[in-house]
């Protein structure tokens, strides 16, 4: 007879533990399930459920660690308290906070199921830049601080080419005068100019994207499409710079990307709970800047990428997987477990 699992994802670290499951069937009901698999116990309906099932369902109700670093929402200010009977959490790091917190004989170290995503950079023309602002409550105004710089400095380099340029464009208006390998003619795209400095803002919906002007793409969390979108646009990327060292700046890392993270920003409140005594990730894979050096150190994170490719190696190691094993086996194992427990 087939199990009979209640599921809910959210940042795409639920659908490819599903896709290896063998003989199981999803319901919409927690009621009629054998187990209940989700990503948090402890925010909205999520944590609504979980309270009902500890106290009258008593189902095996496990949560897959959805982001880098979720494991704070079980110390301070929030010490909510967990309510799954197993945490899969991704690494070491995690484990930590999960033992302060007092869970740890619940928490098994998994890996994160997002490393099934990940792929190898493919080859392109140019220098991509990818701007990741951080994902709050609402936006953040470090965000659009850092990318304006960062939009001015690519403007900046375009600008610059236009003035290499401009006394053989007044002879001529044709792109292969900016780009000799060009192929248009008569109007010249931006991307000839920017080539090698093109910044692009990576969205959620949180974020107003009406003042990210440029290259945007946009993803969100809840869509089965997110990760997958988010580890395209990364196999194009020579460099990524945020505020946070959040959960794209480690799949980044994973990939071997240069990550550049600017200094300043704090939490102040996060669904109406101050946040301002929140520990912030700070790790040696990535190279931590003012902005007023932003400019020089993205440009030595291009030059040479892998300056900090063995930290960035024990920074994966620690935070979302060793290496050692699969973590959507080991996740699967988990739930066999529990189902045969």
């Amino acid at each position: 007879m087939k199990k009979k699992i209640y599921v809910k994802d959210f940042n795409n670290v639920v659908l490819p533990v599903l896709e290896r499951l063998t003989n199981f069937e999803v319901v919409n009901d927690p009621r009629d399930c054998d187990l209940i698999l989700t990503w948090q116990d402890v925010r909205g309906d999520m944590n609504e459920l979980a309270k009902i099932n500890a106290e009258y369902l008593h189902k095996p109700f496990i949560v897959i660690q959805h982001g880098r670093a979720a494991t704070n929402d079980y110390l301070p200010p929030n010490k909510f308290l967990m309510h799954a009977t197993k945490f899969c959490c991704w690494g070491t790091a995690d484990y930590k906070r999960l033992e302060r917190a007092g869970f740890a004989d619940r928490t098994v170290i998994t890996g994160s199921p997002l490393v099934d995503y990940l792929k190898p950079r493919e080859p392109h023309d140019g220098k991509n830049i990818l701007f990741v602002p951080v994902v709050s409550s609402h936006e953040e105004p470090e965000n659009i601080e850092a990318y304006w710089h960062l939009k001015r400095i690519e403007i900046s380099r375009s600008i610059n080419k236009l003035s290499k340029c401009k006394d053989a464009l007044k002879n001529e208006w044709n792109a292969w005068v900016v780009q000799q390998t060009s192929a248009t003619e008569g109007t010249i795209p931006y991307y000839n100019f920017n080539k090698d400095y093109r910044l692009i803002a990576k969205l959620t919906d949180i974020h107003d994207k009406r003042l990210y002007f440029g290259d945007i793409v946009q993803t969100s969390q809840g869509n089965k499409q997110h990760v997958i979108d988010t580890i395209r646009l990364l196999q194009m990327t020579d460099c990524v710079v945020t505020i946070e060292e959040g959960t794209l700046p480690l799949l980044a890392m994973a990939m071997g990307i240069p990550v550049v993270a600017v200094e300043g920003f704090k939490y102040r409140q996060y669904g109406g709970v101050d946040y301002s005594s929140v520990e912030m990730v700070k790790t040696t894979g990535v190279r931590r800047v003012e902005l007023s050096d932003l400019e020089k150190v993205i440009d030595e994170e291009l030059a040479n990428p892998n300056a900090l490719s063995e930290q960035r190696k024990k920074v994966v190691s620690n935070e979302l997987y060793d290496g050692s094993s699969n973590p959507i086996d080991n996740i699967v194992n988990v739930i066999k477990g529990e189902l045969n427990g």
